[in-house]
């Protein structure tokens, strides 16, 4: 269905309706393996606005799907029809009541924003989904979303008070527990809301004795629609705001929901209890539930063995077959009794070592143990994905033993293999199978083992969907997991409440043309023929230019808006296109052939979909998938360059280093001329730099130029020689940092030289110049491969020139060990163990740090830090995204007002420090910080100014 198709146009709304070809391609996918292009895109600022939109749809015969981050597993937050995203606009918070312990928020708060503002009340929402940085309450709401503090807390339905929803008819109810008159006067009516109520009443009455039976005896159970909390078997009171919780959508669009809140706790405490193997640690599952953790999850030998092997976590015993994580929330003078009230319980002679943890940043080690699944199964090696669709199975927690051999065993049937982990402490361990479903064959053996394994959850009288909901994965098995009768009273659910299959049709149960979501239909690359892509960097390591674009799973990571880097674009618009995942997803169906001939070349396509990605790299590291955005961006761009040229503006700003030679050369006569009005006004037509950007002035004196008369310090060469790189930006903009560099490092009893290299390489990079970069890369090894070879490091004040030598794997076929010999100079005064020798008598000034992107993605943003803390000063990591200038994406006209937001969140951040200093390690950073009046230092600067005589 497309726009054209429709009968009708929608009527004007306060928000956006979008049915453009570009933004149904966005839409099209969430975190599932699924695929469904919708008719269009709806983002509604009211209630009034999601009232028109569905009563247009059930005009036009049009289905409504509701959706948040799209970060569903089961394909339940796309569709064919009108897709409403209710994160844009429906995302305020009505009202706290704090003695209620109650909040009343609209479907798009997202969850970790929401608990941010608790903090201030010392009250939180509990659930606690992996995605909760970006998952919003709407989307908890429909799928009964839970987390591994459920086991103390219970799911989302556990906490849901009130939901108000538009109904299929556009009528705006509010749906909260009744009874006595008030449940009378709602079965009097004689509207949809009186037959959904007497449908809803009758139903579980009537079927009380089957309901009893067959609703499986488990913790979470987000399968089907929860009949058994709706009401009273005695009919005495209704509560349809449970009813509509785990829903899916398919019952109505939820507006506004009250959410019963929880007391921050005072401390928790940790420990890691290892066994033997899988097995043995879930048949201590049963015990530990009696002894009340707040958390109790279970990691199998390859998660361990990645934490220990890959991350270096050497808490992990070598024999360890598998863990429980335990944890418990108490006060400082229970803590230590109520852990080892839980340590008791979970000890049994599979037992093989237990660790123990106080404190947030011991705790955070135990949790980096669980979140080694997420690289070890979204960073495969090979075709094959570890893929979601037997993950969601809940069985009784006494039956856990018996269902890990049972689905090993139906899994190595196929050949196939496995990580376990999750929430042992509810029955629900997540098990992802490695699957590629661009073959047939894994497409049926995906069906196959979906069969095999809901068949033996049902046996073991579990459910299907323990927090991901049923969607397209699970609807087929909820008739044999329910059994008819109650699974016919599943369909009455829906015809009370939706009898024209408005929302969501065909997921939990049959639409009315008997059509329901299949496991295998509409899969994502079910048919996909990617264009082969020659590439001129390398991706071999990653399996190909397509591998990388497909790595990714949808699952809404760079839709964070909280701690991390990832994704600045998206943080300044809000926009699908602007994440990685939304990227990503036009790559692929770029290279698909899908967006039209040539499209990955084509001039749309690199403004609007490329060029707003800033490259700051947090996606290689952040994205739980590794999708590497800034690499494909080089490349898409090189291919775009070969076929039409290369525009003027990429040629000055990838050659950025010969214009800083010749504005040095020719200062203070080419500052004046840079500054002046008639050469911005240029400048802005015709390159299309921004005249409200002030350009970086250049150096008289380069920084070349002072070594060349520098004499060393009396340290100089006590403990060996550094090559330092003499930047584009430290050596002709800011050579006061290059020579407070050099006084560092020979304070510190190295000798310093300044070979003659050439440009990183990466401003050609960030313009697609492959051949330039490369040619850079070249000339580099030539100049600085004998150095290395003798031992000596190379050392760089700017953190993108180091990133840039790390990526000269993908520019040459032998970098001669370059990129492991290059560190950013207090990267490499920290790893030594070095402390210059530093004057502390001057106090202890606060300093904000901004730490630069690259040196983020990369973990080398920390350093600095030790540095200063040793200095003396008492430094403080700003928490903020990319700086927005990214090199020279802050220049450009068209991206200067979301370099100029991103530029004022920082500044915003940084006064919230209310520092004495304010340091950046970027030379981009400092020049968006001074751009917006903010006085900034280097931290090597600050360093230099410590040193003693």
């Amino acid at each position: 269905m497309s726009e054209a198709s429709l009968p009708k146009p929608l009527a004007a709304l306060d928000g956006e309706v979008d049915f453009g070809d570009r933004t149904r391609t966005l839409y099209a996918t969430d975190a599932s393996i699924y695929r469904e292009k919708p008719a269009g895109v709806v983002f509604p600022r009211s209630t009034a606005d999601v009232r028109r939109t569905v009563t247009y749809a059930r005009d036009a015969g049009v289905s409504i799907t509701a959706r948040g981050a799209g970060s569903s597993l089961t394909g339940n937050a796309i569709g064919s029809g009108i897709v409403l995203d209710c994160e844009r606009h429906l995302d305020a918070i009505a009202d706290v009541d704090p003695d209620a312990c109650t909040v009343t928020v609209q479907p798009g708060v997202v969850l970790e924003d929401l608990n941010d503002y608790l903090e201030q009340y010392g009250l939180y929402f509990p659930p606690d989904p992996s995605t909760s940085s970006t998952c919003t309450i709407g989307g908890m709401v429909a799928n009964d979303a839970a987390g591994p503090h459920s086991v103390q807390h219970g799911t989302t339905s556990d906490n849901v008070r009130r939901v108000e929803c538009v109904l299929a008819d556009g009528s705006v109810e509010t749906f909260e527990r009744v009874a006595g008159d008030e449940l009378d006067c709602q079965t009097d009516r004689s509207d949809r809301v009186g037959e959904i109520y007497r449908t809803v009443r009758n139903l579980r009455v009537e079927h009380a004795a089957e309901i009893e039976a067959q609703y499986p005896d488990v913790d979470r159970n987000s399968s089907g629609y929860d009949l058994e909390r709706a009401a009273a078997a005695d009919g005495t009171w209704v509560d349809l705001s449970q009813l509509l919780t785990g829903s899916e959508g398919t019952l109505g669009v939820v507006t506004e929901v009250t959410l019963a809140l929880t007391t921050r706790p005072e401390v928790r405490a940790g420990a890691l209890v290892f066994y033997d193997d899988v097995v043995t640690a879930a048949a201590a599952v049963d015990d530990v539930l009696d002894a009340d953790p707040s958390v109790l999850e279970l990691i199998d030998a390859t998660v361990l063995g990645y934490a220990r092997d890959a991350w270096g976590i050497d808490l992990v015993p070598a024999d360890a077959g598998a863990a429980l994580l335990l944890e418990v929330e108490a006060t400082t003078d229970t803590q230590d009794d109520r852990l080892e009230a839980v340590i008791d319980a979970a000890c049994t002679e599979a037992m093989v070592g237990v660790e123990r943890a106080f404190g947030k940043d011991a705790q955070a080690e135990l949790w980096q143990i669980r979140k080694a699944s997420n690289p070890l199964l979204n960073r495969h090696p090979g075709d094959e994905q570890a893929l979601s669709f037997i993950e969601d199975a809940a069985v009784p927690p006494s039956e856990l033993p018996t269902y890990l051999e049972r689905v090993g065993d139906i899994l190595g049937s196929h050949n196939l293999e496995a990580s376990v982990f999750g929430h042992a402490g509810q029955g629900v361990l997540h098990v992802k199978p490695f699957l590629d479903l661009r073959t047939e064959a894994d497409r049926d053996r995906l069906e196959a083992v979906s069969e095999a394994v809901h068949n033996l959850v049902i046996e073991l009288e579990g459910c299907v969907s323990g927090e991901h909901g049923d969607g397209r994965l699970r609807s087929a098995h909820l008739e044999s997991m329910y059994g008819p009768t109650v699974h016919d009273a599943f369909i009455e659910i829906k015809r009370a409440f939706d009898p024209d299959d408005v929302f969501n049709p065909g997921n939990v149960i049959p639409a009315s043309d008997g059509r329901l979501a299949g496991v295998t239909e509409n899969l994502r690359y079910d048919g996909y023929d990617p264009e082969a892509v020659e590439t001129a960097l390398d991706f071999g390591a990653e399996g190909g230019f397509d591998a990388v674009v497909e790595r990714c799973n949808g699952c809404s990571k760079c839709r964070s808006t909280g701690d991390g880097v990832m994704c600045p674009s998206y943080r300044a618009v809000e926009e699908e296109g602007t994440t990685t995942r939304g990227r990503a997803n036009m790559l692929r169906e770029a290279i698909a052939g899908d967006l039209g001939e040539e499209a990955l070349t084509s001039k749309w396509f690199q403004e609007d979909v490329l060029d707003r990605c800033l490259a700051c790299k947090a996606c290689e590291t952040e994205c739980p998938t590794g999708v590497d955005m800034a690499k494909l961006k080089t490349e898409a761009k090189h291919r775009k360059h070969e076929r039409d040229g290369v525009p003027l503006r990429a040629r000055l700003f990838g050659n950025v280093r010969t214009l800083n030679r010749l504005g040095s050369m020719l200062a203070p006569l080419a500052n004046r001329l840079a500054a002046a009005r008639p050469g911005r006004v240029l400048l802005d037509r015709v390159l299309g730099i921004d005249r409200r950007r002030s350009l970086p002035a250049f150096a008289a004196e380069s920084l070349e130029e002072w070594f060349a008369t520098h004499e060393p310090g009396p340290r100089a060469g006590d403990r060996g020689h550094v090559a330092l790189l003499a930047d584009c930006y430290t050596n002709y903009n800011h050579p006061a940092v290059g020579r407070a560099t050099v006084r560092l490092l020979e304070a510190s009893g190295y000798r310093v030289s300044l070979p003659d290299t050439a440009c990183c390489g990466r401003p050609a990079l960030s313009q697609g110049l492959v051949d330039t970069a490369r040619e850079n890369a070249r000339e580099n090894v030539e100049t600085l491969a004998g150095l290395v070879d003798d031992g000596v490091p190379v050392v760089s004040v700017e953190p993108s020139c180091v990133s840039a030598f790390d990526e000269y794997g993908d520019l040459l076929d032998d970098p001669r060990g370059l990129p492991d010999a290059t560190y950013t100079v207090a990267e490499f005064l920290d790893a030594e163990g070095v402390t210059p020798p530093f004057d502390r008598a001057a106090g202890a000034p606060t300093v904000a740090v901004h730490g630069h992107c690259h040196a983020k993605a990369r973990d080398r943003d920390d350093a600095p830090l030790a540095l200063l803390r040793a200095a003396g000063y008492d430094p403080v990591q700003v928490e903020a995204t990319c700086c927005g200038m990214a090199g020279a994406f802050g220049y450009k006209t068209e991206h200067y007002d979301v370099s100029t937001s991103l530029g004022a969140d920082l500044v915003a951040k940084i006064d919230a420090v209310d520092a004495d200093f304010v340091a950046a390690t970027g030379a981009s950073c400092t020049q968006q910080l001074t751009d917006h009046n903010v006085d900034v230092e280097h931290p090597i600067v600050l360093l230099e100014d410590r040193l003693g005589g």
